[in-house]
């Protein structure tokens, strides 16, 4: 009889254990950029290079992950600064509306800027035409950064 109530005891507080693991996943903030290193830094090009030669193995690779990205402003809109990456792509690197705020002043249009945000994905480099078709121009190939920050070193 005592081996039997050891084994309850056991998968009680094992089954305890496990239920205070699962609250806390589910009950913790969203991770930011600004929480955490970026597990790379590049350029906006060099992204846009990777995600060229294959926009799957990169975009697996990234997914979820902190990167730390240079490049030109070219536009910002709401809380979101677009980055110039070249060959009509642009990186959206999207702040939440406090975090944008304090650094908004930062931002100029034409300037240099060192963001780091989490990836969250790409669009426009399924399509695999020939660079004359007028629908590639049309398109365009975006890049994905969300819950960004200033990349402070």
């Amino acid at each position: 009889m005592k081996k039997w109530k050891k084994i309850i005891l056991y998968l009680f507080f094992t089954g305890l254990i496990a239920g205070g693991i699962v609250f806390y996943k589910i009950t913790r903030p969203p991770e930011t950029a600004a929480d955490s290193k970026p597990i790379k830094a590049m350029t906006a090009g060099e992204l846009l290079n990777e995600l060229n030669a294959n926009n799957k193995l990169t975009d697996s690779l990234y997914k979820d992950k902190n990167l730390a990205i240079k490049g030109e402003i070219v536009e910002i809109k709401d809380a979101t600064v677009f980055l110039e990456a070249g060959q009509n792509a642009t990186i959206n690197c999207s702040f939440d509306s406090a975090t944008f705020e304090v650094c908004k002043s930062t931002f100029i249009i034409g300037a240099d800027a060192d963001i780091k945000g989490i990836y969250s994905g790409c669009d426009g480099f399924e399509i695999n035409a020939d660079p004359d078709d007028m629908l590639a121009d049309i398109v365009g190939k975006n890049i994905f950064l969300k819950t960004c920050a200033l990349n402070k070193q």
